[in-house]
């Protein structure tokens, strides 16, 4: 059965329909009620009329009997005739009542009364007339001129009597026709009750089927859409399911689309893409794997891990698995795998499991020219170190032996030319000491001698190396006072303070002033150092860590433009972090930037 109508509009037309139904039933049951009464009553009146009409006959009857008997016989007589008169004329009274009401026995009641009225006056006086004669032992019975007046108020009486017994049968005969037809009409009421309950059950049973198939089909669909299978067909109704269900399909026309971008992104992907099962067996693939491993992707499907990975790392890749899967996290390892034709690729996995599919899901990037970039830098750091690096430092301690008088004395425009070469050389070696402080830090190959120091000693021994450089440009240092100890490597730490402090001396206007202030909380260490320098552009803030970036500045660009990048290194090392902000005295109309590191106590 379809319904094109709403739910709203389906259950309002149900609920009318049994609020009609029971109200009509209510009001022909009450109907039925008030005609039975009213019949009941009819019938009740109808008896009361026929018994008071046959009684009020009976002791008119008792009367002529009395008054036709000698003056020695009613004296057995068991009737008493002023009695049964008195009961005559409450009984007529009450005949009246009854009969008030019915217009056609009006005319019969009332030459019933007129003939009692003049029967009664008649036995008074026969009846009075018989005490004063002693009756008529011989004649035994009413007097002749009494007689022919007894007999017609007698007959009067009794024919009107009859008319009104008569009437009331004609009345009830009536009656038992309209009974009969009510009987009818009640048989009709019953069934047309019958008939509304059944049309009730079957709106209800239509109803309840138009709701559950609809939602038997929406559940269904639901199910192969969340299972990502082809749905049913649409429902054709345009109703709210028929509307819910359109919806379904086209979310499941979306999703088959989003799907497939999906698998067209992850096939045409530049990195291999693969899902495992939890025994590091390949689930799926995407086409990758053949230009990775010179092997198809359909090879792949239940391999396990350790059978594409060097022997050497064959039980590795396995704890890697099991490490990633008990994580729960995003994690990354390296593996070396093994293509087809027997060369090794160096590979960075990025593999997250997903308890709710039970599989590991996983993006296999190729590093190898990333590690032969890596070797390369290692390479130059190497060469730099052992072919650049013991020159410089030999051509310096030469330049140190002859300037002090070594070779002997030396004219001036020598001396002079033998400092400005040893300056550039310390500068080279500066330069170089950089590159391979840089190069360690950033590979994670420098290790950390950590050891309890006060802060404040390593930012004033600090302060001491830098301290010519800000009395020759005017600089006053303002030092942290106290002792404020943590575990740090005291000469990374001393590096990188000396940057941060040398660094804003050099921006600081002539004349201005360092400030380095200590703060401890309750799990950090902090100390930051300020300057009066114009500050730094906005737009430079995000790559001032980054290496060889030096902020845009007036000033002649000097130094390898490591430095804050090598103490950015140097915190993260220790578990800490760097920032920078801007800053502005509008008090005293300076400028300058703050650098802040923070370091766990």
């Amino acid at each position: 059965m379809r319904f094109s109508l709403s739910l709203p509009a389906r259950s309002v037309i149900l609920t009318t329909f049994l609020v009609v139904s029971q109200l009509v039933f209510i009001i022909v049951l009450t109907q039925v009620l008030q005609t039975s009464q009213q019949r009941l009553e009819k019938q009740w009146k109808s008896e009361n009329l026929l018994r008071v009409t046959f009684s009020i006959c009976r002791a008119f009857s008792q009367l002529v009997v009395y008054v036709h008997m000698p003056p020695v016989m009613r004296d057995v007589a068991s009737s008493d005739p002023v009695v049964e008169l008195a009961r005559s004329r409450r009984e007529t009274v009450l005949l009246q009542k009854l009969a008030a009401d019915d217009p056609r026995k009006n005319a019969a009641l009332s030459k019933f009364m007129a003939s009692y009225a003049g029967l009664t006056r008649l036995m008074e006086t026969v009846l009075k007339h018989n005490d004063e004669t002693g009756g008529f032992p011989a004649n035994f019975g009413v007097p002749p001129h009494f007689r022919s007046r007894l007999n017609k108020y007698a007959n009067d009486f009794y024919d009107a009597g009859e008319q009104i017994v008569a009437l009331e049968k004609q009345q009830h005969d009536a009656e038992h026709i309209s009974q009969t037809a009510f009987s009818a009409f009640s048989n009709t009421l019953i069934s047309a009750v019958f008939a509304c309950v059944l049309l009730a059950v079957v709106l209800g049973y239509a109803y309840a089927i138009s709701i559950s198939r609809p939602l038997k089909h929406l559940s269904d669909n639901a199910r192969l859409l969340s299972a990502q299978k082809p749905l049913l067909p649409q429902l054709t109704q345009q109703d709210e399911f028929g509307k819910l269900d359109a919806i379904l399909q086209a979310t499941s026309c979306e999703i088959e689309r989003t799907l497939e971008q999906e698998r067209e992104t992850i096939d045409n992907a530049a990195d291999l893409i693969c899902t495992l099962d939890d025994n590091g067996r390949f689930l799926d693939v995407n086409s990758f794997a053949q230009q990775m491993l010179g092997m198809p992707a359909s090879q792949f499907i239940s391999t396990s891990i350790s059978a594409v990975t060097v022997a050497e790392q064959s039980l590795l890749a396995e704890e890697y698995v099991r490490k990633v899967i008990k994580s729960c996290t995003m994690e990354q390892f390296e593996l070396r795998l093994l293509h087809v034709q027997g060369q090794t690729i160096d590979t960075l996995w990025s593999c997250l499991w997903s308890p709710a599919e039970k599989k590991l899901f996983c993006v296999v990037r190729d590093v190898s020219e990333e590690k032969k970039i890596e070797q390369l830098k290692q390479d130059f750091a190497d060469m730099i170190s052992h072919d650049l690096r013991s020159p410089l430092m030999a051509m310096g301690n030469a330049l140190t032996l002859v300037m002090a008088g070594a070779k002997g004395d030396l004219p001036d425009a020598a001396r002079q030319r033998i400092e400005m070469s040893a300056r550039n050389v310390d500068k080279l070696i500066v330069l170089v000491n950089d590159l391979l402080d840089f190069q360690k830090l950033k590979a994670g190959k420098m290790e950390l001698a950590l050891e309890r120091v006060p802060l404040e000693s390593i930012i004033n021994d600090a302060a001491d190396l830098v301290e010519e450089a800000a009395r020759d440009k005017g600089v006053k240092l303002e030092l942290p006072a106290g002792e404020t100890v943590l575990q740090c490597d005291r000469i990374k730490l001393l590096q990188a303070a000396v940057n941060l402090i040398a660094n804003a001396i050099k921006f600081s206007s002539p004349g201005g002033a360092v400030s380095i202030r200590v703060d401890r909380g309750v799990e950090t260490v902090s100390f930051s150092v300020s300057d009066t320098g114009p500050g730094i552009d906005p737009e430079f803030v995000d790559r001032i860590f980054e290496p060889f970036e030096q902020a845009p500045s007036e000033k002649k660009k000097e130094g390898t433009g490591l430095g804050l990048a090598i103490c950015k290194l140097v915190v993260e090392a220790h578990g800490g972090n760097i920032r920078v902000d801007n800053r502005a005295d509008l008090e005293a109309g300076t400028h300058g930037c703050v650098f802040t590191v923070e370091l766990p106590a």
